[in-house]
């Protein structure tokens, strides 16, 4: 780069949070809230639905495999969306792929209709993770990418326990669609939000569209203080091998070492997460409690999350991976024991999020949308299995805390493999180090 080149990815890692940033970082809130209210809507719905069908309880197993495997197809489709076409065209397209079938569902007449509706739903409420993740952690101020991702996965939890306070009390008065009428009707409204405020990741821009109008502009509102001039090119360094995506490049350099470290973690924590919330409600009712009842108990969990989601947040941007490693022994704990559904589902909850937090910065900004769609869509492999095993499960009249075993027991995976993850982390932050002592960073083979 020549003196009117500016690095841009230098620029954007060391400034302090400004407007921008806050943001970028409100939008991914709502995003993701919105997300949780669609992805939770069947779970909290789900013995209205069964009563509504006169279906049996292990038939809704398929219902949530069904959607999971949407959420995998989502979550791969979207993330090479977003690495070609940018994260704002992803979440935009992202938000309307889970809100037009949920708006769909309330026509449903069969448990094998509300199974294709949630597969389609399933496409969006997977696609606008690995895009959100990407956009945030290239917004974030280095020392905040993780914080900046947790909190916006409050608004995740912040969805799921809203929708359950909506089907507890307003279920018995119209219906299980309800809650899908309201998830599909605020994300409609939230894709024209998008498509207005949202500004698309300035990194992404000047490493997939260094000649675009639109860089320097939201360059300037990124870092007002860079004083941007008419002769400055805006860039961002990276290595030559790193110009476009392969897959070859998800295991390259310290990446084959994170990469499988990742995969392993997501499809683990996701036979514990997504399989708990997904039958947390119908558990719950199986174990004596009213419908009103496992709604508001699942609502409790969700928002039991938001302050582990925080803590752990803060935690793994100052302590890094391993911090992951407490609320994962606290699930497996917790889980097993119906008596504290709230305390499983808040720290599975965490440990779900902090994974979310973590993968975004194993990646640089040209394959990070791929890294945290791949990996993410490994847990969503796992979702699809485990709870359609829980649904055979309960046609088999299988004891709850034995079901409760088996869907606690992975989360012990996740904990070693966070601890790999923390001592690779290490030892890229002393080669970094070293690198820079001696003036020589390998800064294209290191996360942008």
């Amino acid at each position: 780069m020549d003196n009117r080149d500016l690095d841009i990815g230098p620029a954007l890692e060391n400034r302090p949070v400004g407007r921008f940033q806050l943001l970028t970082l409100a939008l991914g809130c709502l995003v993701l809230l919105v997300d949780g209210l669609d992805y939770s809507a069947v779970n909290v719905g789900a013995p209205s639905i069964l009563r509504a069908f006169g279906a049996e309880r292990s038939a809704m197993g398929l219902v949530f495999g069904w959607g999971y495997f949407g959420i995998f197809v989502g979550s791969v489709l979207f993330g090479i969306i977003g690495d070609k076409y940018g994260r704002k065209l992803g979440l935009v397209l992202g938000v309307l792929a889970y809100s037009l079938p949920a708006l769909f569902t309330v026509f449903a007449t069969s448990l094998e209709e509300l199974s294709v509706f949630r597969f389609l739903a399933g496409i969006g409420i997977g696609g606008v993770v690995p895009n959100t993740i990407a956009l945030l952690t290239e917004t974030a101020p280095k020392r905040y990418r993780v914080t900046f991702v947790m909190i916006a996965f409050v608004g995740y939890s912040t969805g799921n326990a809203s929708i359950a306070q909506i089907a507890a009390w307003f279920i018995p008065a119209y219906g299980w669609s309800i809650v899908f009428l309201v998830a599909g009707g605020l994300g409609i409204a939230l894709s024209l939000v998008l498509a207005f405020f949202l500004a698309e990741s300035v990194p992404w821009l000047a490493a997939a569209r260094p000649n675009s109008p639109e860089l320097r502009r939201l360059a300037a509102r990124a870092a007002p203080e860079l004083r941007i001039t008419p002769d400055t090119r805006v860039a961002l360094r990276r290595s030559p091998n790193e110009i476009h995506f392969s897959l070859k490049l998800l295991f390259s350099s310290y990446r084959r070492i994170a990469t499988p470290l990742l995969w392993i973690a997501f499809f683990a924590e996701s036979l514990t997460f997504m399989t708990l919330s997904a039958w947390l409600a119908v558990l719950l009712e199986a174990a004596g409690l009213s419908p009103t009842q496992a709604a508001l108990t699942f609502s409790y969990g969700a928002f039991g999350a938001i302050l582990a989601i925080l803590t752990v947040g803060r935690l793994i941007d100052r302590f890094g991976p391993r911090a992951a490693v407490l609320f994962a022994v606290l699930a497996v704990t917790a889980a097993v024991i119906t008596i504290v559904a709230v305390v499983a589902l808040a720290c599975a909850s965490a440990t779900h999020q902090s994974l979310n937090g973590i993968v975004g910065g194993f990646y640089p900004t040209i394959i990070r949308g791929n890294g945290v769609g791949y990996a993410t869509g490994m847990g969503r492999v796992s979702a699809i299995v485990g709870p359609v095993i829980v649904g055979y499960l309960m046609a088999a009249k299988v004891p709850l805390q034995e079901v409760l075993f088996f869907v606690a027991a992975p989360d012990a995976v996740v904990a070693a493999a966070c601890v790999g993850l923390d001592r690779l982390r290490k030892s890229r932050t002393a080669a970094e180090d070293a690198a820079a002592l001696s003036m020589a960073p390998a800064v294209g083979d290191q996360p942008a």
